[in-house]
């Protein structure tokens, strides 16, 4: 008899057929749950498609100062530009020593530039020179002379408007105070026969100073700025030698017509150099009439002051223009124009919602409006209240 035991190969053939089926019937399981999740009846698809239940959204009533703004882009610039024409004088006019350069400040009694040797001295006044000015003559252009001797702080005691012995010292003084001997009379030629064998010649000290007006520029506003050389050192006269930038700086721009009839003359202007970030503050100066151009090129020219002289590093500059152009001036109760609702009866009303979703109407009226901000005052209404926003909710609670 064998006693030895049966094979253990069918055993170990049923234990894996065993864990087959029970390993398979765990990934199906596991596959139909997976399954349950990806397949929705369409009760829930439409249920999990519909909009969120709607919410009321509010806003604080607040006290703000209200700005209606216009932001336009300008370029800083000199008030007046001014061609630097000399009168030619006698002779072959040519710049004989440049003694100004562009950027160089030119005050009263700025020598301008040296031609043929002799210098063009700019002077305060309005009148262009017409004539040489010599002792004895009576005229407008001779009071301009002598206040503008006055004030380099030469003593002028003649009469005024009439050139005598002390408006010709000012001008030997002024001269010489510069380096340049005084222009002179001609001296007389001498009649041989009725001369004294005693007379002495007459020397250029002793004779009368004049002012030819070649060698002066009268400038309307002093002082001013060179801008630009015209002509070099040699160069023969013929146009202007220099340009100079007279008065204030100030700010000029275009208008939109869509703005215009907001932005009045004398209205505040904030005036920011975005290059340093400065802001200087000015007002609107002039507004001129529609410029006709293509698409946004047309526009209203218009001109902005500073308060105060526009510091030297904005020449040039193109700038930010901020203008005010309506302010309620103080503090006011607003809320978001979105607020702001028709009832049926005609009234102007916000929900005021004390608590929770109620909402309780409030009649209010409304004044300025500003930066989706509208001014409003009314019974029942307070800062710090909230107010419903972005449409109303059916009932008021």
């Amino acid at each position: 008899m064998d006693g030895n035991p049966a094979p253990a190969e069918p055993l170990r053939g049923r234990r894996r057929f065993l864990i087959g089926v029970v390993t398979g019937a765990v990934v199906m399981a596991i596959a139909g749950l997976g399954a349950s999740t990806l397949i929705k009846s369409p009760q829930q698809a439409a249920a999990e498609a519909a909009p969120p239940a709607p919410s009321l959204i509010t806003a604080t009533v607040e006290r703000r100062v209200l700005q209606q703004a216009v932001v336009l882009r300008g370029t800083v610039e000199p008030d007046r530009a001014l061609d630097v024409r000399p009168v030619p004088g006698e002779g072959r006019a040519v710049i004989s020593r440049r003694t100004v350069r562009a950027g160089a400040r030119v005050e009263a009694g700025t020598v301008l530039a040296e031609i043929s040797g002799r210098p063009v001295i700019a002077l305060k006044g309005v009148v262009p020179p017409y004539r040489d000015i010599h002792r004895g003559m009576k005229g407008s252009d001779v009071e301009q002379l002598q206040a503008a001797l006055s004030g380099l702080g030469y003593r002028v005691t003649d009469r005024d408007g009439v050139f005598g012995a002390a408006t010709e010292r000012a001008i030997r003084m002024m001269y010489q105070a510069r380096d340049y001997d005084p222009p002179v009379e001609q001296a007389e030629q001498p009649d041989p026969a009725a001369a004294a064998p005693s007379a002495s010649p007459t020397t250029a000290a002793s004779r009368p100073a004049y002012l030819p007006m070649s060698e002066v520029y009268y400038v309307r506003s002093l002082p001013a700025r060179v801008s630009a050389v015209r002509a070099g050192l040699g160069a023969e006269v013929r146009d202007a030698i220099l340009t100079l930038s007279v008065g204030d700086m100030v700010v000029r721009g275009s208008l939109a017509p869509a703005d215009r009839e907001l932005v009045e003359t004398g209205m505040p202007v904030q005036i920011l150099n975005e290059t340093t970030g400065r802001t200087v503050t000015g007002e609107v100066t002039s507004i001129g009439e529609l410029k006709p151009g293509a698409g946004a090129e047309a526009g209203h020219p218009i001109t902005v002051g500073a308060t105060k002289a526009l510091p030297s590093n904005f020449a040039g500059e193109d700038v930010r223009l901020t203008v005010t152009a309506a302010t309620t001036g103080q503090a006011v109760l607003v809320v978001p124009v979105s607020a702001i609702f028709s009832a049926a009866d005609g009234s102007t009303q916000v929900l005021r919602v004390p608590e929770g979703d109620r909402r309780r109407p409030v009649t209010v009226r409304t004044g300025a409006s500003a930066g989706g901000f509208v001014e409003v005052s009314g019974d029942g209404l307070a800062e710090g209240d909230r107010v419903a926003v972005g449409g109303i909710p059916d009932g008021t609670g």
